[in-house]
């Protein structure tokens, strides 16, 4: 073969790849003619954290841990799993009051359920370790799907000085994994 017909031979085999590479073709002249597309989309991650409500834990008895929780919504597209990372305003999980300069120091669990007492113990400003199920609505289909509770133990109750004053602002970060 000879370097001429070489190159007409990569110049048609070149051309002929290129037009099988395109999606769309169209159709010949006739009584009828086709055309095809290609239909293509892409689906990024998507998720959505809605229907917080505040942990109020009221006045300290004196004696016993302190715990409550509160649920929430996480719509993941395609109801899929996601993460969670827990930061607070005081730069550690604790509640600070602005009369005494004391902290109590709690602890924070996560479900994808409403009761988060058995949930994944959270690691300050660290993903969980779970993968977490998400919701395919964004309203969880007017519920909630998800809770996060928090513990103070009694010895760190005892320990605080009196004020009326103790609080945090926990900041609930949901990525998709």
């Amino acid at each position: 073969m000879t370097s001429t017909n070489l190159n007409v031979c990569s110049i048609a085999f070149l051309a002929a790849f290129a037009m099988n590479a395109m999606a769309a073709s169209d159709g010949s002249l006739g009584s009828d003619s086709n055309g095809t597309t290609d239909v293509t989309l892409e689906i990024v991650d998507r998720v959505q954290i809605s229907n917080m409500k505040d942990i109020a834990l009221g006045s300290y008895s004196g004696s016993g841990d302190m715990n409550n929780s509160a649920s929430f919504c996480v719509y993941r597209n395609g109801g899929d799993d996601y993460a969670v990372t827990l930061t607070v305003d005081t730069g550690a999980f604790a509640v600070d009051s602005g009369t005494t300069g004391d902290s109590i120091a709690f602890t924070a669990r996560i479900d994808d359920d409403l009761d988060a007492s058995d949930g994944e113990v959270l690691t300050y400003n660290t993903a969980s370790t779970v993968a977490l199920a998400g919701s395919v609505s964004t309203t969880c289909g007017g519920g909630d799907n998800a809770s996060l509770a928090v513990s103070f133990a009694e010895a760190n109750l005892q320990a605080a000085s009196s004020a009326n004053d103790y609080g945090a602002t926990v900041t609930v970060l949901v990525t998709p994994i």
